[in-house]
């Protein structure tokens, strides 16, 4: 089977025009024609029909069939020309959220410059869930990923690294500062500003939010931390963030939940499972168990 024929087909399929997809890849258009015939004659189906009293055309059930599987090919194509060119750069590409960057990294590099890592390792930034659609794609190789529950992924090998807390995070001149914990049950009068649909978080916020049959009012989202932090510290709203995003010097108090029942903010090392591990890659994660050997043995 031809690539380029499925090429070909994607494109009539999503754009029901024959005259339109040969511009899209500046061929004739009985070459179109002629790709569809070849696909037609080797799968030994009607794969798309003329309805020619209405001028449209009409996608057969296995028409449909091919249509799936056509652009997964072509994904996995894709991801394999980016995945071979990266191992002749002899580089790997790390994806890491800022909030886990901030905390971790700069430990972290010590390590990968101990073992001689750190001019082979390109980090991209982004949020978690971000991260999660950029190792998918094949843009990055190898990603440090924060979730509010196990990720399950047949295209993914995932490690359970780090389990961390989510906390109410509040000037220390809110009246909640001098508590020793709070149910998210009792905040249903305060306004919040939280992370946005990037990351994790409301995810763990909406959850809470069911759970204790809630309505909690959010007045503002944005996927700028740093922000955020300035409004709560000017009390605009309080916070909703893992136990990780908060400083001493960003002058802000965390109240842990006293709630029975919460979600965790799990932190996961994530790679394709189709994927073959290089030796750098290998020697990477090496270097990141041994430093989370650390985290784990010291104090929270």
């Amino acid at each position: 089977m031809n690539t380029r024929d499925i090429e070909y087909y994607v494109q009539i399929v999503k754009q029901k025009n024959f005259t339109k997809v040969a511009n899209h890849f500046d061929v004739s258009q009985p070459t179109i024609t002629y790709a569809l015939q070849r696909l037609e004659k080797e799968l030994g189906a009607v794969l798309i029909t003329r309805d020619r009293s209405h001028h449209e055309l009409i996608i057969t059930a296995a028409g449909r069939q091919l249509f799936l599987h056509a652009q997964s090919i072509l994904q996995e194509i894709t991801m394999a020309k980016a995945e071979i060119a990266q191992l002749q750069k002899k580089k790997l590409r790390f994806g890491m959220p800022p909030i886990i960057g901030n905390e971790y990294f700069p430990k972290l590099s010590s390590y990968f410059i101990k073992h001689n890592l750190m001019n082979q390792i390109e980090i991209t930034d982004g949020g978690s869930r971000d991260l999660y659609g950029m190792i998918h794609q094949g843009r990055i190789d190898l990603a440090v990923l924060g979730s509010t529950q196990p990720i399950v992924d047949q295209k993914l090998e995932t490690e359970l690294l780090l389990d961390k807390r989510f906390m109410i995070i509040v000037s220390p001149s809110h009246p909640l500062a001098d508590r020793s914990s709070v149910s998210f049950k009792d905040l249903t009068d305060e306004q919040f500003v939280l992370l946005n649909e990037h990351y994790v978080h409301p995810a763990a916020f909406t959850k809470l939010s069911k759970q204790t049959h809630t309505d909690p009012k959010v007045v503002y989202q944005s996927n700028d931390l740093t922000i955020l932090k300035s409004m709560i510290r000017e009390n605009v709203g309080i916070g909703f963030l893992t136990e990780i995003a908060v400083h001493p010097e960003d002058n802000l108090v965390c109240v842990p939940l006293s709630d029975e029942v919460q979600p965790r903010f799990l932190i996961s090392l994530a790679k394709r499972a189709q994927q073959i591990p290089t030796p750098l890659q290998e020697q990477v994660i090496q270097v990141i168990h041994e430093f989370v050997k650390t985290q784990k043995n010291s104090p929270s």
